[in-house]
């Protein structure tokens, strides 16, 4: 079966890493003629997933009046279209057109719809709103998408959003889709919030993480060992990752795992150590260490929080004091100086900067979000590279003051006193924002509100 999946999946939309759904929509694309629909249950990671580009691509190629639909639900069960897949799900439907898609339909509804008569409503809702050219668009500035309503409730929202040429398509599970447009603005380095006028929007210089820095390598590539076809074992990663002992100052630290009591600040130490494995002979060692040599030349201050729990971590990005190793969890970002890098995380664990991270991540897991290296070479930062060394400075002291306070996770960023100030400091001292926007009840305070109601945020809590 095996054999046989690979030779009819061989050079498709199919990806092991996407699973057999990915093989259902090469096979569904397969048996549909031209004019026919497609109309699937899909993992919801066919949005935002790394694995699904191929799918995705597929999709805007030879569909038109693409929908994407997806639940906006706290727990597991309640993101599902399916009654007992216990995952998060998205329904995607087109009809096959080989002129394609460069825009679609997003949907994102509170909650399955309990009833067929439910169901139908919201269907015709859409289709009318398509029809017509009603819905609202992503470009159009935060003010939210087009509800859908059954009565006198709002069922959800819909939203025309442009296809992007690669990487995910990020309208997935937002509830509130007025910071849907919010961020899109802030990732094309225009700061311009809910219950902001037009004319009240700030340039500020946006970059991908790609452009300013040089990610750490794959964790496998740290500590890992590779198998040969006779099932013999061969070094892949340089070295063994240890714990540090009492008293002792490891040579290469490393950033490796979580630890919710000291991740509470935006400054902390690694907490293991690397050890280079030993070798069998003087060629693997020569090897390994040309190897060891390389992974640590990309140690940095600047460390990434690839799979972020929303609901129980404080921190997107931290500082450690001294270089170190990104591991598992932490993925390390090198920038070109020290005050660069201090910057980068100053801005990562703003608002703003939550908010785009927030905007990227694969949102599959109940209050979890996922970011993978690849993903994150094109994550939109703020440029620190663009900044005058004056600016720099000023980023680089208001980190210093900031980076022991206590901060509180990302789903109570609405009562943190410590985001709070972060956010004020770096919007007035920084960016120079004008008052009203950083002003109690502004639109920054009214960010960390919407923010902390997000269901991907929130997760069961």
């Amino acid at each position: 079966m095996s054999k046989a999946m690979k030779s009819l999946t061989g050079g498709t939309a199919y990806h092991g890493n996407a699973g057999e759904a990915s093989a259902f929509l090469v096979i569904a694309d397969r048996k549909l003629k031209e004019g026919g629909v497609l109309a699937l249950v899909m993992p919801l990671s066919l949005m935002p997933g790394d694995a699904w580009d191929a799918c995705r691509e597929l999709l805007a190629r030879n569909y038109g009046g693409l929908i994407f639909a997806s639940i906006a639900g706290r727990g597991s069960e309640e993101m599902s279209f399916s009654a007992d897949t216990g995952m998060g799900e998205c329904l995607v439907i087109g009809r096959k057109d080989k002129v394609g898609s460069t825009r679609a339909a997003f949907v994102v509804l509170k909650e399955r719809p309990s009833s067929t008569l439910l169901g139908a409503s919201i269907a015709r809702q859409i289709r009318w709103l398509i029809k017509r050219g009603e819905l609202r668009k992503l470009e159009d500035g935060p003010i939210g998408g087009t509800p859908l309503t059954f009565g006198e409730e709002v069922v959800g929202q819909a939203m025309d959003a442009p296809l992007p040429s690669s990487g995910g398509l990020n309208l997935a599970r937002i509830a509130d889709l007025s910071l849907a447009q919010a961020v899109h603005q802030v990732a094309n380095g225009n700061i311009w919030l809910p219950s902001m006028n037009k004319t009240e929007a700030v340039k500020i210089p946006m970059t991908t993480v790609a452009a300013i820095g040089t990610i750490g390598p794959y964790h496998a590539d740290i500590n890992g060992d590779s198998t040969k076809s006779d099932g013999t074992k061969s070094i892949r990663g340089p070295f063994n990752i240890v714990p540090v002992s009492a008293n002792m100052v490891p040579t290469y630290p490393v950033l490796w795992s979580h630890d919710a009591e000291r991740e509470g600040t935006l400054c902390f130490d690694g907490d293991m150590q690397a050890q280079t494995k030993p070798t069998k002979d003087q060629d693997e060692r020569e090897a390994v260490d040309l190897k060891a040599a390389a992974v640590w030349a990309s140690a940095s201050h600047c460390h990434f929080n690839q799979n972020f729990q929303f609901n129980s971590q404080p921190t997107a990005m931290q500082f450690t004091p001294r270089r170190t190793i990104g591991g598992r969890a932490w993925t390390s970002i090198l920038l070109a100086t020290e005050d660069q890098e201090k910057a980068l995380v100053l801005w990562g664990n703003t608002s703003l900067g939550l908010l785009v991270h927030w905007w990227i991540a694969n949102k599959q897991q109940s209050g979890r979000g996922n970011i993978t290296p690849n993903v994150l070479e094109h994550l939109p930062v703020w440029d620190v590279t663009a900044l005058t060394p004056p600016q720099l400075k000023k980023a680089a002291k208001v980190f210093d003051v900031m980076c022991q306070k206590q901060l509180l996770p990302i789903h109570e960023i609405d009562k943190d006193p410590t985001r709070k100030e972060l956010d004020e400091l770096f919007a007035r001292e920084v960016l120079g924002l004008s008052e009203s926007i950083i002003q109690s009840g502004g639109p920054l305070e009214l960010l960390r509100m919407k923010l902390a109601q997000e269901p991907s945020i929130r997760g069961n809590k």
